[in-house]
């Protein structure tokens, strides 16, 4: 018989035969296959989601790893559309040409703004958290604009256009006549120091007398009252529209005990 050494035949006498049943296996022989067991478990996993996922599968984890890193990379395979960017609330009505605007989207996207559908500015939403802002942006219209933006993601995917935006851009001052008192209007009496003043301006305007609100109807009607001191009484008007443009009338009246 050939010469062995004792680790070979140490070796040899723990080998599993097939036909070999569990309970005959010893402790360290049932380790054993247990520990091999779950190595081709392992490898039949990552097999099969090879399988399942595919390479583009991969491609796109990959992306998202980019993503979430702020790294940028090869995205080829990437064929799905970002979401919508979102633009932040503005006030519906200005009376400036310009505004700024704010909201986020895809991270490291490509953001366009548009302005009654005409391309306005570019930039790149932020790597980390997708915030993006655009600043003195031009209206276009006196009047109603319409304000959108998409989203282009680094695989060149264009999103749809975001939920709109509507600002009025108007800088005419409202309409406000006052229609009493009469300006050099003299009033006299006890009954009369209660001086009313009316007039009208255009629907969804304030109005402030003499640096006090006064009421504004639906129509744009307004009354408001002042007690009137002895000798003259300015009498101050100012309406002021959705915009913030302004439009003021003064007027002196009289009063004598």
């Amino acid at each position: 018989m050939p010469y062995r050494s004792k680790r070979y035949l140490a070796t040899r006498r723990r080998k599993i035969s097939f036909g070999q049943s569990w309970k005959t296996l010893s402790r360290d022989d049932r380790s054993d296959l247990v520990s091999l067991l779950k190595v081709l478990g392992i490898i039949l996993a990552v097999v099969a989601a090879l399988y399942f996922i595919g390479i583009s599968g991969l491609t796109y984890i990959g992306g998202f790893w980019n993503l979430f890193t702020g790294e940028t990379g090869s995205t080829a395979g990437d064929k799905v559309a970002p979401s919508p960017p979102t633009l932040n609330p503005i006030s519906t009505y200005t009376k400036s040409g310009v505004i700024n605007l704010s909201g986020f989207a895809e991270p490291a996207a490509e953001i366009t703004l548009y302005v009654n559908e005409v391309e306005k500015a570019k930039t790149i939403s932020e790597a980390g958290g997708g915030t993006f802002s655009f600043s003195n942006v031009a209206l276009t219209t006196q009047g109603k604009n319409v304000i959108t933006a998409t989203a282009k993601d680094r695989a060149g995917n264009v999103s749809r256009s975001s939920a709109e935006l509507s600002v009025t851009f108007d800088k005419k001052p409202p309409e406000l006549e006052i229609t009493a008192p009469k300006n050099g209007q003299a009033f006299s009496g006890e009954d009369k120091k209660q001086i009313h003043v009316e007039g009208k301006t255009e629907a969804g305007a304030t109005v402030e007398v003499n640096e006090s609100l006064a009421p504004v109807l639906a129509g744009g009607t307004f009354k408001s009252t002042i007690t009137a001191k002895d000798g003259d009484n300015k009498i101050t008007v100012v309406a002021t529209d959705k915009a913030g443009n302004e439009k003021k009338i003064e007027l002196s009246v009289t009063y004598s005990p």
